[in-house]
């Protein structure tokens, strides 16, 4: 059912990135995003439970994550194409998430589990190096790798804060209603009037990726607490592939040999950590 569950995120998760990669300023498209799940949250947080002090501690510590994590995504798809950019990005986060995992929560990968997360992570690398002939800017290397750290980075401590409380949709209700606050306050703090004009002009995309974004939030935050951090992290980063398979049906993107080999390597990956699981 986890696996299941992921996967379907994970096609979700793909749809919204490209969105915000299309979108003239990605800052205001995150926030947009936000808008949208925040005003959710808020209609769920009379249903959800009250959390302990030191819940908010934890949610605190996931927000400034959260908020590095997209600024860093927002330049990342500046300086570089979706197609190079989202694979590099998410390549290392399960293996981050991984070794976090082990040093925080104590969770020990198996043999198979960590064989699993290796060809999805070089799977998901093959795609980013797929297009030989663009070369890749060293900022968006550097950037990528920050993007990546940040994801891995909250993972764990979402993690650590849904096993803390015992209570999965409590705490994401809490989590994406002050993350929503935070970021929405940001952008029009330093993008003005602009990000309100922005909004009303674009509404679909700003309640597409919305939706699309905090549905798939929300089952990664319910698999995080009843699976280990490393194989949701990559089963999440099968979107990925998704990615590159819209492109090449629905974009009509060349795929050359490489793509193909990269989706046999995540695919591969995908069934080992199921047997593992």
């Amino acid at each position: 059912v986890v696996i299941a569950a992921m996967l379907a995120a994970s096609l979700l998760h793909a749809s919204w990135h490209a969105l915000v990669k299309t979108s003239s300023d990605r800052v205001v498209a995150l926030a947009g995003m936000n808008l949208v799940s925040g005003t959710i949250a808020a209609v769920l947080l009379p249903v959800a439970g009250t959390l302990p002090a030191s819940a908010f501690l934890i949610i605190a510590g996931s927000v400034i994550l959260h908020a590095c994590y997209k600024l860093a995504l927002a330049r990342l798809y500046r300086l570089s194409d979706l197609g190079q950019a989202y694979p590099l990005a998410r390549g290392i986060t399960p293996v981050m998430a991984a070794a976090l995992a082990l040093l925080v929560l104590g969770e020990k990968p198996g043999a198979l589990r960590l064989a699993g997360l290796l060809l999805v992570c070089t799977g998901i690398l093959c795609l980013g190096f797929e297009k030989r002939d663009v070369r890749i800017p060293l900022g968006a290397m550097g950037t990528a790798f920050v993007t990546g750290t940040t994801v891995a980075a909250y993972s764990v401590v979402d993690a650590y804060g849904v096993r803390m409380v015992g209570d999965w949709f409590s705490f994401t209700v809490w989590l994406v209603a002050a993350d929503s606050l935070s970021f929405v306050g940001y952008a029009i703090a330093t993008r003005g009037t602009a990000t309100l004009r922005s909004w009303r002009e674009d509404w679909q995309r700003v309640l597409a990726s919305g939706g699309l974004g905090v549905a798939s939030f929300g089952v990664f935050m319910w698999a995080l607490g009843v699976a280990p951090v490393g194989p949701v992290t990559a089963l999440r980063e099968t979107s990925v592939l998704f990615a590159a398979i819209i492109g090449a049906v629905v974009l009509r993107e060349r795929a050359g040999p490489l793509r193909y080999a990269a989706a046999a390597a995540v695919t591969a990956g995908v069934g080992v950590i199921a047997l593992a699981h």
